[in-house]
This record gives C-alpha cells, sequence and structure tokens, in this order.
C-alpha cells in the first residue's frame, strides 16, 4: 500500500536519527522483536505492523488519545493552534498531551506540525467497528460516575482490621526478602518461580502458595527483589529496607504501589479519597484506557489485591491510612498507620530450653542480628527463634566470637543468658575449626581435577563426609587420611559442610565469609539486553547515520517504494558536479544500480545507487 510505504520511509528517516537508547527503549517499549531487525526500514514495518500499533495505543490515556486522533483528523498534519482550537486546549498543553504518542513514534512533530502516521490514522479510524471510540467520543464522552461514600465510622471501624492486614502483609514481604536473600528462587522459563521455591517462600512467610506471587510482586514493585541470570534475588535496596521500622517498610512498599497505579486514578481517589473503592473504579479505568482491554482490568485487579493486603483499601473501603496515601504521600501515610500497629520491641526472653520469644515486634536491626545466630521458627506479632551448634556455626563463620554472641544475646535479653546456651556457644566455638576448607593452589588444582581441599585431623571425620547423604552433592574424593577434595567452589563446599553440621572454617584469606549467592545490587532500569542491544548494532550497520547518500540506505528505500508500488523524487549527482532530480516509478534493482519509469519522458531510467543522493516519496 503507497501510503503504508511512505509512512514507512518517513517513519526510516526517524528512527536513523535517533540516539541508539531511544531506539533500543522504543523495541523495548513497542514489544517488537529485536532478532527479526536487520535495518531501520524493518524497524519502522514493525512499529508500523496494525498488531504493534494495537499494542502502542493500548498504554494510552483517552486525553492522549483525542489530541492523536484529532492529529489524524487533519491528514497532512496540524499545527498545535489548530489542535488546540478542536480540543479546547491550549498549544501547550496539547503537545504534552502527545508526548506519550510521540514517545511511542505513533506521531511526529515537525517545525510546525504534528503529523500521525497514516497506518496509525487507518487503526484509529477502524476503532468504531471494533466497539472502541471514534474521534469524536475520545473527545466528548464524559467520564463514567464513579464511587460512592464512606462514612466516617464505616473507615473508623476497619482501620484496626487494615492495620492488622498492613502489619502481616509487611512482615510476610520481609520474610520473603530474606528467603531469596538467603537462598534465589529459580525463575521457571514460561515465567514465576519453580514449585519448590514458590513452596519455600510460603512456609518462610506463613502465608498460602496462591498469596506468594502477590508478595513478591510487591517487593519486586518496590525493588527489594529482582530477576537477574534465571533467578530472583534480594537486592542491595531490599537489604536495607528490611531493617527499618514496620512503618517505614510498609510505607516503602505503599509508595511503590501507588506509583504503579496511572497518574489519572491516583487524582481521581484523591479528589474521592472520601469514597468507597468498588465496581466504579474498573469502569473509570476501562475509560480511561478504552484501548486497555483484559489485561489492562487484570492489572488493575492486581493492584486491587495488593491494596487489600496492604490495608489500602478493605473490600474497597479506603482505611484512614490508605486515605492519607493517596492524598498525600507514603510517609504521610505511614504516620497514620504507626499508631494503630504494635509497637517494636528490642529485647527478649532467653529460655534455658535454647529458644528465644519476643513479646511483640521486633525490630529490624535486632532481628536481623539475631538470625546470625538462631534459626527463626516463627516471626509476627511474636517472634521465636531456637539457637542450635550450627546456628553458631554459621555465625561464627560470618565473623561473630563466643564472647561477641554471648554479650549480643545477655544487652537484649530480659532473662540473662540460660547456662546450657553459654555452654553450647563456649563448646560450639572450641571446636570450630576442626574441619578446615581451602581453595586448592593451580598445580594442585591441575594435578586433582579439583578446586577445594577439605582438611580435618579426625579420619573419622573425613569418612562421615565423604558418606554422609548431606554432603553428596559436593562429590567429595579422600585423597589421604586426613584430606579429601571437590570440585566445587570453596564458599559452595564451605557452607554445605555447615549447613550439614561439620564444625569447618575456611582457611585463613581463602573464602570470604558471606555465604554465596546472597544479594546484589540493583541494576539501572535503562539496561538493554543483549538481544535489543545486538538489534540496535545491526540497525546502525545496515544504515549509516546522516548520509544521505549512503549505497545501503538508498537501496533499502528503493526496495520498499518498489514492493509499495510508491514513486520516488530521486536527486543525482551528474558528472559534472550538477544536480538533476526525475519523478520515477521504480521497476527493479541489481548490481548497484535501479531501475525505474520516468514519469515525465514516460521511458525506463537506469541509475547507479552510488550517485543518488536523496530519496524523497512523490504525492
Amino acid at each position: 500500500m503507497p501510503a503504508t510505504s511512505a509512512a514507512s520511509l518517513a517513519l526510516a528517516a526517524r528512527l536513523r536519527d535517533l540516539d541508539d537508547a531511544v531506539v533500543a527503549r522504543v523495541i523495548r517499549e513497542r514489544g517488537i522483536s529485536a532478532a527479526s531487525l536487520r535495518d531501520v526500514f524493518d524497524l519502522a514495518e514493525a512499529l508500523l505492523d496494525p498488531a504493534a500499533l494495537a499494542l502502542a495505543l493500548s498504554g494510552l490515556t483517552r486525553r492522549a488519545l483525542a489530541a492523536l486522533a484529532t492529529a489524524a483528523e487533519f491528514g497532512e498534519g496540524a499545527t498545535p493552534a489548530e489542535l488546540a482550537a478542536r480540543l479546547d486546549r491550549s498549544p501547550d498543553e496539547v503537545l504534552h498531551d502527545l508526548h506519550p504518542a510521540m514517545d511511542a513514534l505513533l506521531c511526529d512533530r515537525t517545525d510546525t506540525h504534528v503529523v500521525v502516521w497514516p497506518a496509525v490514522a487507518a487503526e484509529l479510524a477502524a476503532w468504531p467497528a471494533r466497539g472502541l471510540p471514534s474521534a469524536e467520543a475520545l473527545r466528548s464522552d464524559a467520564a463514567p460516575p464513579t464511587l460512592t461514600a464512606v462514612d466516617d465510622a464505616d473507615r473508623r471501624f476497619l482501620d484496626r482490621g487494615a492495620a492488622e492486614r498492613a502489619f502481616t502483609t509487611t512482615t510476610a514481604v520481609t520474610e520473603v526478602v530474606l528467603a531469596l536473600g538467603e537462598t534465589p528462587g529459580r525463575l521457571l522459563a514460561r515465567g514465576g518461580l519453580s514449585l519448590p521455591d514458590a513452596k519455600r517462600l510460603a512456609a518462610a512467610a506463613g502465608c498460602s502458595l496462591d498469596e506468594v506471587p502477590t508478595l513478591t510482586d510487591l517487593a519486586a514493585l518496590a525493588g527489594l527483589i529482582d530477576d537477574d541470570a534465571g533467578s530472583t534475588r534480594s537486592t542491595e535496596l531490599g537489604d536495607a529496607w528490611r531493617r527499618g521500622t514496620l512503618a517505614e517498610r510498609w510505607s516503602t512498599l505503599a509508595e511503590a504501589w501507588r506509583a504503579a497505579l496511572p497518574p489519572e486514578l491516583v487524582s481521581l481517589l484523591a479528589e474521592r479519597a472520601d469514597s468507597r473503592w468498588g465496581s466504579g473504579l474498573a469502569d473509570f479505568v476501562q475509560w480511561l484506557y478504552p484501548a486497555g482491554g483484559e489485561p489492562l482490568l487484570a492489572r488493575l485487579n492486581r493492584r486491587g489485591v495488593q491494596a487489600d493486603r496492604l490495608g489500602i483499601a478493605v473490600d474497597g473501603r479506603p482505611s484512614s491510612f490508605g486515605r492519607a496515601l493517596v492524598v498525600s504521600d507514603a510517609s504521610t501515610a505511614a504516620g497514620v498507620l504507626a499508631p494503630l500497629v504494635p509497637a517494636e520491641v528490642t529485647q527478649v526472653y532467653v529460655q534455658h530450653d535454647l529458644t528465644i520469644v519476643s513479646p511483640g515486634p521486633l525490630a529490624g536491626a535486632i532481628d536481623e542480628q539475631l538470625r546470625r545466630v538462631a534459626e527463626v521458627e516463627s516471626s509476627g506479632l511474636a517472634g521465636r527463634y531456637r539457637i542450635t551448634a550450627e546456628s553458631v556455626t554459621r555465625a561464627i563463620a560470618m565473623g561473630d566470637t563466643a564472647d561477641g554472641l554471648t554479650a549480643f544475646l545477655s544487652s537484649i535479653s530480659l532473662s540473662g543468658v540460660p547456662q546450657p546456651l553459654a555452654y553450647l556457644i563456649t563448646e560450639t566455638a572450641r571446636r570450630y575449626g576442626a574441619v578446615r576448607v581451602g581453595a586448592l593452589d593451580h598445580h594442585e588444582s591441575a594435578e586433582l581435577s579439583a578446586r577445594t581441599s577439605v582438611r580435618c585431623d579426625d579420619p573419622l571425620l573425613i569418612e562421615a563426609m565423604l558418606v554422609d547423604a548431606a554432603t553428596s552433592t559436593l562429590a567429595l574424593r579422600r585423597v589421604g587420611p586426613q584430606r579429601a577434595v571437590s570440585r566445587f567452589d570453596p564458599a559452595v563446599v564451605l557452607w554445605t559442610l555447615i549447613d550439614a553440621r561439620y564444625p569447618a572454617a575456611a582457611d585463613e584469606g581463602t573464602i570470604t565469609p558471606e555465604r554465596p549467592g546472597r544479594t546484589r545490587s540493583r541494576p539501572s532500569p535503562v539496561v538493554v539486553d543483549d538481544s535489543v542491544a545486538a538489534a540496535v548494532a545491526r540497525i546502525r550497520s545496515g544504515s549509516t547515520v546522516g548520509i544521505d547518500g549512503d549505497s545501503a540506505w538508498v537501496a533499502r528505500q528503493w526496495e520498499l517504494a518498489l514492493r509499495g508500488k510508491l514513486s520516488l523524487r530521486a536527486t543525482v549527482q551528474l558528472p559534472d558536479g550538477s544536480q538533476r532530480s526525475f519523478d520515477l516509478e521504480p521497476t527493479g534493482i541489481a548490481a548497484g544500480r535501479v531501475r525505474g519509469r520516468d514519469k515525465a519522458a514516460d521511458i525506463e531510467r537506469t541509475l547507479p545507487v552510488a550517485s543518488i543522493t536523496a530519496l524523497e516519496p512523490l504525492e
């Protein structure tokens, strides 16, 4: 179709002038398959594909769509002033409304005009036949009536339940972040966590398996966990976040939830903060995003579930702190929530049976330190911990000492440090290091086909490690009466032995005490994946930026015009240095030459590609 071909040429020229980072962003945000892109012409055609256009339009608000559809009605383009007159907005407001469409390359702006690509105009023109609003409806249809009032007595009654949900969910997300910091969760190729990891997180958070996606989605929204190389793990931000107070942690989750909502929806909730959030919200969002469809409603439903879990709105009724969140900000909302949740404690009961009981939610920094030396049996309002020989070994392996552990427990205990616990710490510290783990040097590594050495003065302990099912994954091989080797990394061997209850320690200076696979920095959101980076590189090699006479660029324009039966005006550099233009209907291209019928002289001309300095579509 000539109009499509002309638009593809114009869009290709626009793409050629964009920065690589912008091209990469467009490829990702428009959902274009990077593998199929050879040059800017391929990308231009992919961006104008009806399926890609439908996806891009589904993410635009009604106001942006009204401006885009109005600009499309002008055909050849409209000035901001012309659009402003029809939309009853100022020119600056029109350009602001069109900014998302321009970012998505659905339209372009010259010095004076806004031009909508014909394929986009055709897609919008077809909307009424599909039950979607016309340009006039986009401009004039009012928002549906939404939200009914909630009386203050009703809100006061629900605040207690809402605060309980906020406490429970924040605690559960904390446990998820901790669990993923300890052991990353494996991601399936089709999406989501593997079943064993989902069950592990459910057990850690004390929730059902169905609730895990809600918790991980909240944590991901807040940047507390992130995906990396087929796994989900906690970030450094998540590591710092879990040390805050409960109200501070809830504030981070609530702010991320608020930021994930369309700004127009947040404004509506703020304007009608004393109303019930119900089915009217879905009607409003469908009106706001008329092409959003089922995916949009699914996202809205997911946010509704999260709002319920965070106590922002329970069964559609906003709590006092939920109201503060949409009217003001998360910090203000956290201030409203704080008096409604149990106060954090800094003291615990240390008991003779080696358990530790917290009489209330334990302060984050103390909880973190206590987890180094104790196993968590239950968390939440009244946490319960148990100290074992293995947990003490783990703490010592991470740099603690017997005296330091005893002093810490004494400082937080309301009942002192019982004698059985003091003995356990002292005896475990004495035995610590009976098994030494270290890296083999290059010579021994090559000779033994191994990476790690395990030494122990007790041959029977070496024998026990060789036959123990808990250490079988290390594939230990005995190479002497007091020594074994493994092909695995020293840190992996060390922590596997510690987890299997052996008094293992690292040879000094050979292994870092941190358990491998813990946390990592959150990556920048603008990092481009390899497939997109490769596509951008191919695009740039296929057409040189800024050189109108580039042979590859001219050849691809000619091919596209030939395929779309589009006439072109070719400007040619003649041997004497002068230039001449021909209006041609392309008929072929081969061996570095193009053929086309001269529309004025009615003859076929053959031109060297290298002599063509510019091509532009004819009307």
